[in-house]
Protein backbone atom coordinates (compact mmCIF):
# COMPACT_ATOMS: atom_id res chain seq x y z
CA UNK A 1 0.00 0.00 0.00
CA UNK A 2 1.38 3.42 -0.93
CA UNK A 3 2.05 6.07 1.72
CA UNK A 4 -0.82 8.15 0.41
CA UNK A 5 -3.26 5.25 0.52
CA UNK A 6 -2.20 4.38 4.04
CA UNK A 7 -2.77 7.89 5.33
CA UNK A 8 -5.78 8.87 3.23
CA UNK A 9 -7.72 5.66 2.37
CA UNK A 10 -10.36 5.75 -0.33
CA UNK A 11 -13.17 5.14 2.10
CA UNK A 12 -15.18 8.35 2.49
CA UNK A 13 -17.31 9.81 5.23
CA UNK A 14 -19.26 12.52 3.53
CA UNK A 15 -17.11 14.69 1.20
CA UNK A 16 -13.78 13.74 2.80
CA UNK A 17 -11.70 10.61 3.21
CA UNK A 18 -11.01 9.25 6.68
CA UNK A 19 -7.44 10.50 6.59
CA UNK A 20 -8.60 13.93 5.55
CA UNK A 21 -11.08 14.07 8.44
CA UNK A 22 -8.24 13.13 10.81
CA UNK A 23 -6.05 15.85 9.32
CA UNK A 24 -8.84 18.41 9.65
CA UNK A 25 -9.49 17.57 13.30
CA UNK A 26 -5.75 17.54 13.99
CA UNK A 27 -5.38 21.01 12.47
CA UNK A 28 -8.17 22.41 14.64
CA UNK A 29 -6.85 20.70 17.76
CA UNK A 30 -3.29 21.85 17.07
CA UNK A 31 -4.38 25.45 16.62
CA UNK A 32 -6.36 25.26 19.86
CA UNK A 33 -3.36 23.85 21.71
CA UNK A 34 -1.21 26.72 20.42
CA UNK A 35 -3.76 29.43 21.16
CA UNK A 36 -5.25 28.16 24.45
CA UNK A 37 -2.27 29.01 26.75
CA UNK A 38 -2.17 32.57 25.40
CA UNK A 39 -5.93 33.02 25.63
CA UNK A 40 -6.47 31.37 29.01
CA UNK A 41 -3.44 33.01 30.66
CA UNK A 42 -4.63 36.54 29.94
CA UNK A 43 -4.36 38.37 33.25
CA UNK A 44 -7.08 40.62 34.58
CA UNK A 45 -6.41 44.12 33.31
CA UNK A 46 -8.03 47.41 34.23
CA UNK A 47 -7.94 50.58 32.16
CA UNK A 48 -8.26 54.21 33.24
CA UNK A 49 -8.17 57.34 31.09
CA UNK A 50 -6.76 60.81 31.69
CA UNK A 51 -6.27 63.72 29.31
CA UNK A 52 -3.60 66.27 28.44
CA UNK A 53 -4.43 69.59 26.75
CA UNK A 54 -1.80 71.49 24.77
CA UNK A 55 -1.77 74.86 23.11
CA UNK A 56 -1.64 74.18 19.37
CA UNK A 57 -0.25 77.68 18.83
CA UNK A 58 2.61 77.37 21.32
CA UNK A 59 3.45 73.72 20.51
CA UNK A 60 2.52 73.77 16.81
CA UNK A 61 5.64 71.77 15.85
CA UNK A 62 4.26 68.75 17.69
CA UNK A 63 1.20 68.63 15.42
CA UNK A 64 2.72 69.72 12.10
CA UNK A 65 2.44 66.23 10.58
CA UNK A 66 -0.71 65.12 12.35
CA UNK A 67 -0.94 62.33 14.96
CA UNK A 68 2.20 60.62 13.59
CA UNK A 69 4.42 63.70 13.87
CA UNK A 70 7.98 62.57 14.71
CA UNK A 71 8.43 65.38 17.25
CA UNK A 72 5.33 64.24 19.12
CA UNK A 73 6.50 60.62 18.89
CA UNK A 74 9.84 61.62 20.44
CA UNK A 75 8.05 63.37 23.33
CA UNK A 76 5.85 60.30 23.92
CA UNK A 77 8.92 58.05 23.90
CA UNK A 78 10.67 60.26 26.46
CA UNK A 79 7.56 60.13 28.65
CA UNK A 80 7.51 56.32 28.43
CA UNK A 81 11.19 56.14 29.43
CA UNK A 82 10.47 58.33 32.43
CA UNK A 83 7.50 56.16 33.46
CA UNK A 84 9.53 52.98 33.02
CA UNK A 85 12.12 54.32 35.47
CA UNK A 86 9.45 54.87 38.15
CA UNK A 87 7.16 51.88 37.57
CA UNK A 88 8.91 48.47 37.67
CA UNK A 89 7.50 46.17 35.01
CA UNK A 90 6.27 49.03 32.84
CA UNK A 91 5.66 47.89 29.27
CA UNK A 92 4.02 44.59 30.24
CA UNK A 93 0.41 44.03 29.06
CA UNK A 94 -0.86 44.70 32.59
CA UNK A 95 1.19 47.87 33.13
CA UNK A 96 1.36 50.05 30.08
CA UNK A 97 0.18 53.33 28.58
CA UNK A 98 -1.29 54.30 25.22
CA UNK A 99 -1.39 57.86 23.94
CA UNK A 100 -4.36 58.60 21.67
CA UNK A 101 -4.67 61.84 19.68
CA UNK A 102 -8.12 63.39 19.91
CA UNK A 103 -9.26 66.86 18.94
CA UNK A 104 -6.48 69.36 18.07
CA UNK A 105 -4.40 69.84 21.18
CA UNK A 106 -6.05 66.96 23.03
CA UNK A 107 -4.07 63.81 23.93
CA UNK A 108 -5.83 60.94 25.65
CA UNK A 109 -3.81 58.83 28.07
CA UNK A 110 -5.10 55.26 28.52
CA UNK A 111 -3.30 53.33 31.23
CA UNK A 112 -3.56 49.62 31.96
CA UNK A 113 -2.92 48.23 35.43
CA UNK A 114 -3.33 44.94 37.32
CA UNK A 115 -5.84 46.62 39.63
CA UNK A 116 -8.23 49.54 39.26
CA UNK A 117 -6.15 51.64 41.69
CA UNK A 118 -2.94 50.91 39.77
CA UNK A 119 -4.59 51.91 36.49
CA UNK A 120 -5.79 55.24 37.93
CA UNK A 121 -2.40 55.99 39.49
CA UNK A 122 -0.55 55.20 36.27
CA UNK A 123 -2.95 57.21 34.10
CA UNK A 124 -2.59 60.32 36.27
CA UNK A 125 1.18 59.94 36.46
CA UNK A 126 1.44 59.37 32.70
CA UNK A 127 -0.66 62.47 31.96
CA UNK A 128 1.52 64.60 34.23
CA UNK A 129 4.70 63.12 32.74
CA UNK A 130 3.50 63.75 29.19
CA UNK A 131 2.67 67.39 30.01
CA UNK A 132 6.13 67.78 31.56
CA UNK A 133 7.86 66.31 28.52
CA UNK A 134 5.90 68.55 26.16
CA UNK A 135 7.03 71.58 28.14
CA UNK A 136 10.59 70.23 28.21
CA UNK A 137 10.55 69.98 24.40
CA UNK A 138 9.62 73.68 24.18
CA UNK A 139 12.07 74.57 26.95
CA UNK A 140 15.07 73.18 25.11
CA UNK A 141 14.62 75.72 22.30
CA UNK A 142 14.28 78.52 24.85
CA UNK A 143 17.45 77.33 26.56
CA UNK A 144 19.28 77.25 23.22
CA UNK A 145 18.37 80.91 22.63
CA UNK A 146 19.42 81.90 26.16
CA UNK A 147 22.79 80.20 25.72
CA UNK A 148 23.12 81.74 22.25
CA UNK A 149 22.84 85.25 23.71
CA UNK A 150 25.15 84.40 26.59
CA UNK A 151 27.67 83.20 24.01
CA UNK A 152 27.52 86.65 22.41
CA UNK A 153 28.05 88.34 25.81
CA UNK A 154 31.02 86.07 26.57
CA UNK A 155 32.61 86.67 23.17
CA UNK A 156 32.43 90.42 23.85
CA UNK A 157 34.47 89.83 26.98
CA UNK A 158 31.70 90.83 29.40
CA UNK A 159 31.37 88.92 32.70
CA UNK A 160 28.02 87.31 33.62
CA UNK A 161 25.68 89.93 35.09
CA UNK A 162 23.51 87.49 37.08
CA UNK A 163 23.83 84.14 38.77
CA UNK A 164 21.76 82.45 36.06
CA UNK A 165 24.01 83.85 33.33
CA UNK A 166 26.93 82.23 35.11
CA UNK A 167 25.00 78.97 35.14
CA UNK A 168 24.36 79.31 31.42
CA UNK A 169 28.07 79.65 30.79
CA UNK A 170 28.68 76.56 32.90
CA UNK A 171 26.10 74.66 30.83
CA UNK A 172 27.92 75.70 27.64
CA UNK A 173 31.36 74.90 29.03
CA UNK A 174 30.44 71.44 30.33
CA UNK A 175 28.12 70.52 27.40
CA UNK A 176 25.62 69.53 30.06
CA UNK A 177 22.55 70.03 27.85
CA UNK A 178 22.73 68.10 24.55
CA UNK A 179 20.42 69.81 22.04
CA UNK A 180 19.05 68.83 18.63
CA UNK A 181 20.81 71.78 17.03
CA UNK A 182 24.13 73.41 17.96
CA UNK A 183 24.19 76.62 19.99
CA UNK A 184 24.55 79.68 17.76
CA UNK A 185 24.98 83.37 18.66
CA UNK A 186 21.70 85.32 18.54
CA UNK A 187 21.36 88.99 17.68
CA UNK A 188 18.55 89.93 20.09
CA UNK A 189 19.10 90.04 23.83
CA UNK A 190 17.44 87.13 25.64
CA UNK A 191 17.35 87.06 29.46
CA UNK A 192 15.61 84.63 31.76
CA UNK A 193 14.11 87.53 33.71
CA UNK A 194 12.27 88.68 30.58
CA UNK A 195 10.58 85.33 29.94
CA UNK A 196 6.88 84.82 30.55
CA UNK A 197 5.70 82.44 33.25
CA UNK A 198 4.90 79.81 30.60
CA UNK A 199 8.38 80.10 29.07
CA UNK A 200 10.03 79.83 32.50
CA UNK A 201 8.01 76.72 33.20
CA UNK A 202 9.15 75.19 29.90
CA UNK A 203 12.76 76.08 30.67
CA UNK A 204 12.59 74.47 34.13
CA UNK A 205 10.98 71.34 32.67
CA UNK A 206 13.82 71.01 30.15
CA UNK A 207 16.38 71.11 32.96
CA UNK A 208 14.28 68.67 35.02
CA UNK A 209 14.16 66.22 32.12
CA UNK A 210 17.94 66.41 31.77
CA UNK A 211 18.46 65.94 35.51
CA UNK A 212 16.18 62.88 35.46
CA UNK A 213 18.18 61.28 32.66
CA UNK A 214 21.38 61.91 34.59
CA UNK A 215 19.83 60.40 37.72
CA UNK A 216 18.77 57.32 35.75
CA UNK A 217 22.41 56.50 35.12
CA UNK A 218 23.96 58.54 32.35
CA UNK A 219 27.15 59.04 34.39
CA UNK A 220 29.83 56.84 32.82
CA UNK A 221 30.73 53.68 34.71
CA UNK A 222 34.39 54.59 35.10
CA UNK A 223 36.63 55.28 38.06
CA UNK A 224 35.70 58.30 40.19
CA UNK A 225 38.97 60.08 39.36
CA UNK A 226 38.82 59.73 35.57
CA UNK A 227 38.56 62.82 33.38
CA UNK A 228 35.35 61.59 31.79
CA UNK A 229 33.73 60.94 35.16
CA UNK A 230 34.76 64.35 36.53
CA UNK A 231 33.39 66.10 33.43
CA UNK A 232 30.06 64.25 33.67
CA UNK A 233 29.78 64.97 37.40
CA UNK A 234 30.44 68.66 36.79
CA UNK A 235 27.77 68.72 34.08
CA UNK A 236 25.23 67.11 36.44
CA UNK A 237 26.02 69.62 39.17
CA UNK A 238 25.62 72.52 36.73
CA UNK A 239 22.16 71.32 35.66
CA UNK A 240 21.03 71.01 39.28
CA UNK A 241 22.35 74.48 40.16
CA UNK A 242 20.56 76.11 37.22
CA UNK A 243 17.35 74.29 38.11
CA UNK A 244 17.68 75.30 41.76
CA UNK A 245 17.96 78.96 40.71
CA UNK A 246 14.72 78.70 38.71
CA UNK A 247 12.96 77.12 41.70
CA UNK A 248 14.20 79.67 44.26
CA UNK A 249 14.26 82.92 42.33
CA UNK A 250 11.54 82.50 39.69
CA UNK A 251 9.19 79.99 41.35
CA UNK A 252 9.21 77.77 38.25
CA UNK A 253 7.84 74.63 39.88
CA UNK A 254 5.20 72.67 37.99
CA UNK A 255 1.55 72.21 38.85
CA UNK A 256 0.24 69.73 36.23
CA UNK A 257 -3.41 70.69 36.81
CA UNK A 258 -3.00 74.48 36.73
CA UNK A 259 -4.25 76.38 33.71
CA UNK A 260 -1.52 76.72 31.11
CA UNK A 261 -0.29 75.83 27.65
CA UNK A 262 0.46 72.22 28.61
CA UNK A 263 -1.50 70.67 31.47
CA UNK A 264 -3.31 67.61 32.70
CA UNK A 265 -6.86 68.66 31.86
CA UNK A 266 -8.62 65.57 33.20
CA UNK A 267 -7.71 63.14 35.94
CA UNK A 268 -8.53 59.45 35.69
CA UNK A 269 -11.67 57.92 37.17
CA UNK A 270 -11.71 54.40 38.67
CA UNK A 271 -12.75 51.79 36.05
CA UNK A 272 -16.00 49.94 36.71
CA UNK A 273 -14.48 46.53 35.97
CA UNK A 274 -11.68 44.67 34.19
CA UNK A 275 -11.21 44.75 30.43
CA UNK A 276 -13.21 42.00 28.69
CA UNK A 277 -10.93 39.09 27.75
CA UNK A 278 -13.21 37.43 25.13
CA UNK A 279 -11.92 33.96 25.98
CA UNK A 280 -14.73 31.98 24.29
CA UNK A 281 -14.61 34.10 21.13
CA UNK A 282 -10.83 33.80 20.83
CA UNK A 283 -10.89 30.03 21.27
CA UNK A 284 -13.63 29.78 18.65
CA UNK A 285 -11.57 31.96 16.33
CA UNK A 286 -8.52 29.71 16.84
CA UNK A 287 -10.60 26.64 15.99
CA UNK A 288 -11.85 28.46 12.88
CA UNK A 289 -8.31 29.29 11.79
CA UNK A 290 -7.39 25.62 12.30
CA UNK A 291 -10.37 24.62 10.17
CA UNK A 292 -9.34 26.95 7.34
CA UNK A 293 -5.72 25.76 7.54
CA UNK A 294 -6.90 22.12 7.47
CA UNK A 295 -9.12 22.67 4.42
CA UNK A 296 -6.29 24.51 2.67
CA UNK A 297 -3.99 21.56 3.40
CA UNK A 298 -6.51 19.12 1.95
CA UNK A 299 -6.87 21.23 -1.20
CA UNK A 300 -3.09 21.43 -1.64
CA UNK A 301 -2.73 17.68 -1.05
CA UNK A 302 -5.35 16.81 -3.66
CA UNK A 303 -3.67 19.02 -6.27
CA UNK A 304 0.02 18.53 -5.47
CA UNK A 305 0.23 15.12 -3.78
CA UNK A 306 1.99 16.38 -0.67
CA UNK A 307 1.46 13.12 1.24
CA UNK A 308 2.93 11.13 -1.65
CA UNK A 309 5.99 13.39 -1.73
CA UNK A 310 6.42 13.15 2.06
CA UNK A 311 6.19 9.36 1.77
CA UNK A 312 8.85 9.43 -0.94
CA UNK A 313 11.17 11.48 1.26
CA UNK A 314 10.48 9.13 4.15
CA UNK A 315 11.74 6.19 2.07
CA UNK A 316 15.02 8.08 1.69
CA UNK A 317 15.31 8.84 5.40
CA UNK A 318 18.51 6.81 5.73
CA UNK A 319 20.13 8.88 2.98
CA UNK A 320 19.04 12.08 4.69
CA UNK A 321 20.35 10.81 8.03
CA UNK A 322 23.72 9.88 6.52
CA UNK A 323 24.05 13.24 4.76
CA UNK A 324 23.23 15.15 7.97
CA UNK A 325 25.78 13.14 9.94
CA UNK A 326 28.32 13.66 7.16
CA UNK A 327 27.80 17.43 7.36
CA UNK A 328 28.33 17.38 11.12
CA UNK A 329 31.49 15.26 10.81
CA UNK A 330 32.89 17.56 8.12
CA UNK A 331 32.05 20.60 10.23
CA UNK A 332 34.13 19.39 13.19
CA UNK A 333 36.74 17.29 11.33
CA UNK A 334 40.21 17.82 12.75
CA UNK A 335 38.86 19.79 15.71
CA UNK A 336 40.12 18.82 19.17
CA UNK A 337 36.90 19.98 20.84
CA UNK A 338 34.49 18.51 18.31
CA UNK A 339 30.87 18.74 19.47
CA UNK A 340 31.81 21.28 22.17
CA UNK A 341 32.09 23.87 19.42
CA UNK A 342 28.30 23.83 19.16
CA UNK A 343 28.37 25.23 22.71
CA UNK A 344 31.47 27.43 22.46
CA UNK A 345 30.81 29.04 19.09
CA UNK A 346 27.60 30.92 20.06
CA UNK A 347 29.11 31.74 23.46
CA UNK A 348 32.21 33.32 21.94
CA UNK A 349 30.15 35.19 19.37
CA UNK A 350 27.90 36.50 22.13
CA UNK A 351 30.94 37.65 24.12
CA UNK A 352 32.24 39.58 21.10
CA UNK A 353 28.94 41.43 20.62
CA UNK A 354 28.57 41.95 24.36
CA UNK A 355 32.06 43.51 24.50
CA UNK A 356 31.22 45.86 21.63
CA UNK A 357 27.81 46.91 22.93
CA UNK A 358 28.67 46.96 26.62
CA UNK A 359 32.06 48.69 26.45
CA UNK A 360 32.39 50.61 23.19
CA UNK A 361 28.72 51.25 22.36
CA UNK A 362 26.97 50.84 25.72
CA UNK A 363 23.45 49.43 25.64
CA UNK A 364 20.87 50.16 28.32
CA UNK A 365 19.00 46.87 27.82
CA UNK A 366 18.52 44.79 30.97
CA UNK A 367 20.43 41.48 31.09
CA UNK A 368 21.96 42.25 27.71
CA UNK A 369 23.90 38.93 27.39
CA UNK A 370 20.58 37.04 27.62
CA UNK A 371 18.92 39.45 25.20
CA UNK A 372 21.85 38.91 22.82
CA UNK A 373 22.22 35.13 22.86
CA UNK A 374 18.46 34.54 22.57
CA UNK A 375 18.60 36.42 19.26
CA UNK A 376 21.96 35.09 18.06
CA UNK A 377 21.19 31.37 18.15
CA UNK A 378 18.06 31.47 15.93
CA UNK A 379 19.86 33.85 13.57
CA UNK A 380 22.85 31.49 13.32
CA UNK A 381 20.46 28.66 12.44
CA UNK A 382 18.93 30.78 9.66
CA UNK A 383 22.25 32.10 8.28
CA UNK A 384 24.04 28.72 8.33
CA UNK A 385 21.13 26.91 6.67
CA UNK A 386 20.79 29.50 3.91
CA UNK A 387 24.50 29.82 3.12
CA UNK A 388 25.09 26.05 3.06
CA UNK A 389 21.72 25.26 1.49
CA UNK A 390 22.32 27.59 -1.44
CA UNK A 391 25.39 25.49 -2.33
CA UNK A 392 23.87 22.11 -1.49
CA UNK A 393 23.02 20.98 -5.04
CA UNK A 394 26.20 22.41 -6.58
CA UNK A 395 28.48 20.84 -3.97
CA UNK A 396 26.84 17.45 -4.52
CA UNK A 397 26.97 17.61 -8.30
CA UNK A 398 28.59 14.13 -8.80
CA UNK A 399 25.93 12.55 -6.59
CA UNK A 400 23.14 14.27 -8.54
CA UNK A 401 24.48 13.05 -11.90
CA UNK A 402 25.09 9.43 -10.86
CA UNK A 403 22.38 8.47 -8.35
CA UNK A 404 18.61 8.84 -8.53
CA UNK A 405 16.93 10.27 -5.42
CA UNK A 406 14.57 13.19 -4.71
CA UNK A 407 16.74 16.26 -5.35
CA UNK A 408 15.10 18.21 -2.54
CA UNK A 409 16.91 15.89 -0.14
CA UNK A 410 20.05 18.01 -0.55
CA UNK A 411 18.75 21.45 0.50
CA UNK A 412 16.60 19.86 3.21
CA UNK A 413 19.72 18.12 4.54
CA UNK A 414 21.40 21.53 4.91
CA UNK A 415 18.36 22.79 6.84
CA UNK A 416 18.23 19.73 9.10
CA UNK A 417 21.98 19.88 9.75
CA UNK A 418 21.74 23.52 10.84
CA UNK A 419 18.61 22.73 12.86
CA UNK A 420 20.44 19.93 14.70
CA UNK A 421 23.36 22.27 15.39
CA UNK A 422 20.89 24.85 16.75
CA UNK A 423 19.25 22.30 19.05
CA UNK A 424 22.64 21.09 20.30
CA UNK A 425 23.56 24.68 21.20
CA UNK A 426 20.47 25.19 23.38
CA UNK A 427 22.19 23.89 26.57
CA UNK A 428 24.64 26.80 26.32
CA UNK A 429 21.70 29.17 25.93
CA UNK A 430 20.14 28.03 29.20
CA UNK A 431 23.50 28.08 30.98
CA UNK A 432 24.02 31.73 29.98
CA UNK A 433 20.47 32.58 31.05
CA UNK A 434 20.96 30.89 34.42
CA UNK A 435 24.30 32.61 35.13
CA UNK A 436 23.24 36.11 34.04
CA UNK A 437 19.92 35.98 35.88
CA UNK A 438 21.52 34.60 39.04
CA UNK A 439 23.87 37.61 39.06
CA UNK A 440 21.22 40.23 38.19
CA UNK A 441 20.56 42.35 41.32
CA UNK A 442 16.89 43.27 40.61
CA UNK A 443 16.00 39.57 40.42
CA UNK A 444 17.83 38.91 43.68
CA UNK A 445 15.99 41.79 45.32
CA UNK A 446 12.72 40.25 44.17
CA UNK A 447 13.73 36.97 45.83
CA UNK A 448 14.02 35.09 42.52
CA UNK A 449 16.92 33.24 40.93
CA UNK A 450 15.51 32.95 37.40
CA UNK A 451 13.11 34.76 35.14
CA UNK A 452 12.19 31.76 32.99
CA UNK A 453 8.48 31.13 32.65
CA UNK A 454 6.10 28.44 31.40
CA UNK A 455 6.19 30.32 28.10
CA UNK A 456 9.33 28.31 27.30
CA UNK A 457 6.86 25.61 26.23
CA UNK A 458 6.32 27.60 23.02
CA UNK A 459 9.94 27.03 21.97
CA UNK A 460 9.15 23.91 19.83
CA UNK A 461 6.40 25.86 18.04
CA UNK A 462 8.82 28.67 17.18
CA UNK A 463 11.53 26.23 16.04
CA UNK A 464 9.02 24.47 13.74
CA UNK A 465 7.82 27.82 12.38
CA UNK A 466 11.37 28.97 11.65
CA UNK A 467 12.27 25.64 10.04
CA UNK A 468 9.33 25.93 7.63
CA UNK A 469 10.39 29.43 6.62
CA UNK A 470 14.10 28.60 6.27
CA UNK A 471 13.34 25.45 4.24
CA UNK A 472 11.36 27.51 1.74
CA UNK A 473 14.16 30.06 1.33
CA UNK A 474 16.80 27.33 0.96
CA UNK A 475 14.80 25.43 -1.70
CA UNK A 476 14.41 28.61 -3.70
CA UNK A 477 18.10 29.58 -3.48
CA UNK A 478 19.41 26.06 -4.11
CA UNK A 479 17.55 25.89 -7.44
CA UNK A 480 18.57 29.43 -8.37
CA UNK A 481 22.27 28.75 -7.65
CA UNK A 482 22.40 25.85 -10.14
CA UNK A 483 21.51 28.18 -13.01
CA UNK A 484 23.17 31.37 -11.73
CA UNK A 485 26.40 30.51 -9.91
CA UNK A 486 26.94 34.12 -8.88
CA UNK A 487 23.94 33.72 -6.59
CA UNK A 488 26.15 31.69 -4.21
CA UNK A 489 28.47 34.64 -3.66
CA UNK A 490 25.62 37.13 -3.55
CA UNK A 491 23.84 35.12 -0.83
CA UNK A 492 26.73 35.60 1.60
CA UNK A 493 26.61 39.37 1.14
CA UNK A 494 22.83 39.54 1.42
CA UNK A 495 22.86 37.47 4.60
CA UNK A 496 25.20 40.01 6.19
CA UNK A 497 22.88 42.82 5.11
CA UNK A 498 19.90 40.82 6.40
CA UNK A 499 21.62 40.48 9.78
CA UNK A 500 21.59 44.24 10.32
CA UNK A 501 17.94 44.45 9.29
CA UNK A 502 17.07 41.87 11.94
CA UNK A 503 16.92 42.91 15.63
CA UNK A 504 19.65 40.53 16.82
CA UNK A 505 21.90 43.02 18.64
CA UNK A 506 19.31 45.77 19.06
CA UNK A 507 15.62 46.06 19.83
CA UNK A 508 13.02 47.20 17.32
CA UNK A 509 11.32 48.98 20.22
CA UNK A 510 14.19 51.46 20.13
CA UNK A 511 13.22 52.33 16.55
CA UNK A 512 9.49 52.28 17.12
CA UNK A 513 6.82 53.76 14.88
CA UNK A 514 6.15 52.87 11.28
CA UNK A 515 9.74 51.83 10.55
CA UNK A 516 9.66 49.04 13.13
CA UNK A 517 6.28 47.85 11.87
CA UNK A 518 7.56 47.73 8.27
CA UNK A 519 10.59 45.68 9.33
CA UNK A 520 8.36 43.20 11.16
CA UNK A 521 6.03 42.79 8.19
CA UNK A 522 8.71 42.51 5.50
CA UNK A 523 11.27 40.52 7.48
CA UNK A 524 9.86 37.30 9.01
CA UNK A 525 13.13 36.71 10.87
CA UNK A 526 12.62 40.01 12.74
CA UNK A 527 9.28 38.72 14.04
CA UNK A 528 10.73 35.28 14.82
CA UNK A 529 13.61 36.78 16.83
CA UNK A 530 11.06 38.86 18.75
CA UNK A 531 9.02 35.70 19.41
CA UNK A 532 12.06 33.86 20.83
CA UNK A 533 12.79 36.83 23.05
CA UNK A 534 9.21 37.07 24.27
CA UNK A 535 9.13 33.47 25.51
CA UNK A 536 12.73 33.21 26.80
CA UNK A 537 13.72 36.77 27.78
CA UNK A 538 10.57 38.89 28.04
CA UNK A 539 9.70 42.43 27.07
CA UNK A 540 12.68 44.68 26.42
CA UNK A 541 13.31 46.90 29.44
CA UNK A 542 16.10 49.16 30.66
CA UNK A 543 18.87 48.14 33.05
CA UNK A 544 17.58 47.86 36.60
CA UNK A 545 14.22 46.45 35.55
CA UNK A 546 13.04 42.86 35.16
CA UNK A 547 11.66 41.64 31.80
CA UNK A 548 8.36 39.75 31.84
CA UNK A 549 8.24 36.67 29.52
CA UNK A 550 4.99 36.27 27.61
CA UNK A 551 3.41 34.38 24.75
CA UNK A 552 3.65 36.04 21.30
CA UNK A 553 0.48 37.61 19.96
CA UNK A 554 -1.67 35.11 18.08
CA UNK A 555 -2.18 37.54 15.19
CA UNK A 556 1.60 37.92 14.83
CA UNK A 557 2.12 34.14 14.99
CA UNK A 558 -0.57 33.62 12.35
CA UNK A 559 0.98 36.25 10.08
CA UNK A 560 4.43 34.67 10.25
CA UNK A 561 2.97 31.17 9.83
CA UNK A 562 1.15 32.17 6.64
CA UNK A 563 4.30 33.91 5.37
CA UNK A 564 6.41 30.83 6.10
CA UNK A 565 3.94 28.56 4.26
CA UNK A 566 3.85 30.88 1.24
CA UNK A 567 7.67 30.93 1.14
CA UNK A 568 7.81 27.14 1.47
CA UNK A 569 5.27 26.57 -1.33
CA UNK A 570 7.03 29.09 -3.60
CA UNK A 571 10.45 27.59 -2.88
CA UNK A 572 9.29 24.01 -3.38
CA UNK A 573 7.45 24.87 -6.62
CA UNK A 574 10.52 26.64 -8.01
CA UNK A 575 12.79 23.75 -7.00
CA UNK A 576 10.54 21.07 -8.50
CA UNK A 577 10.09 23.04 -11.70
CA UNK A 578 13.83 23.18 -12.34
CA UNK A 579 15.13 19.98 -10.68
CA UNK A 580 14.87 17.92 -13.91
CA UNK A 581 17.55 20.13 -15.49
CA UNK A 582 20.06 19.88 -12.63
CA UNK A 583 22.02 17.03 -14.22
CA UNK A 584 22.58 18.94 -17.44
CA UNK A 585 23.55 22.17 -15.71
CA UNK A 586 26.01 20.47 -13.36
Amino acid sequence: MSARAAIAPTRRIGPLRIGEWLWLMGSMLGMLLIAAPRVLSQPLRYEASAQVTLSTARYAELFADGPDDPDLAAVVQQARESLAARHPGFGAPTLDVRIVAGAPGQLGVIAAGPTAADAVLLADDAAETLARQVRAAGGREILRNLMGWELVVALRGNPPATTFQARLRDLIRTSAMPLNRPIEPVSAQVRVEDLTAEERSDLARALEAREERITRGELPATSAGSVERRRATAAALTVRQALGYLYRELDARFDPDAAGDARRSMRASPPTGPVERHIAALLLLAAGVGLVAGLAGIAIERNAGVVRKIGELWRYRELIQNLVLRDLRVRYRGSALGYLWTQLSPLLLMLVFWLVFAVFLPSNIAMYPVFLIVGLLPWNFCAEAIVSGARSVIDNGPLVKKVFFPREVLPLTAVLSSLLNFILSLPMLFIVIAIVQALYPPLQQAGRITNLSWTIGYLPVLIALQTIFVAGVVLLLAALAVFFRDAVHLVGILVQFWFFLTPVVYSLDAIGGTAAQVVRWLNPMASLIDFYREVLYGNVVSTGQVPSPAVPGLDSLARVFVTALVVLVAGYWSFQRRSAEFGERL
